[in-house]
């Protein structure tokens, strides 16, 4: 029997090669997929987020993963996610009295470092906004708006917080 036939039952040497980078880049592409999918778990684990909730419905799916855009930025540079949420975050909602106290006891109880280094008065404000009952929430995060905005925590924070919300600004127009 030769070899080189195309009915022949022994694959000739150009065929194993073939089959054998096939089967190395089928390996390597279900390793690649298996990393994607181990890495897209540790995110959905760590964040801790309903994925049945996003997905069942268009809308709750980038809610949630908007949701975990923020969660993601607040543990980079929680004290400028938390002015901005502050700053340019929508008191007519019925969650920001809510949100703004997690960010509060997110800011306290996880980055105590950074914490200490606020100035007493926005220190003051965020442990009673954070012990403070649902329907004094808001008022109380609005009041932290206020007074970034008017200076009352420093020059520093004034001028960052008039920056977030000159770049809101001019994001809608």
């Amino acid at each position: 029997m030769n070899n080189s036939t195309p009915n022949s039952s022994t694959p000739t040497p150009c065929r194993k090669r073939t089959r054998s980078r096939t089967a190395v880049v089928g390996v390597l592409a279900a390793g690649l997929l298996l990393g994607g999918g181990v890495i897209a778990a540790n995110a959905a684990t760590l964040n801790s987020t309903s994925t049945t909730a996003a997905a069942t419905s268009q809308p709750e799916a980038t809610a949630a993963t908007a949701a975990v855009a923020a969660k993601t930025a607040l543990a980079r540079h929680p004290l400028a996610a938390g002015l901005r949420f502050f700053v340019n975050g929508d008191s007519t909602k019925p969650n920001y009295g809510q949100r703004a106290a997690k960010i509060a006891t997110f800011i306290l109880d996880k980055r105590p470092k950074l914490a200490a280094k606020l100035p007493a008065a926005l220190q003051a404000d965020l442990k009673a906004l954070k012990d403070a009952a649902d329907g004094e929430r808001v008022a109380k995060a609005t009041h932290i708006r206020d007074t970034a905005l008017n200076g009352g925590y420093g020059p520093k924070i004034q001028a960052q917080a008039k920056r977030m919300q000159e770049q809101k600004a001019d994001r809608k127009a």
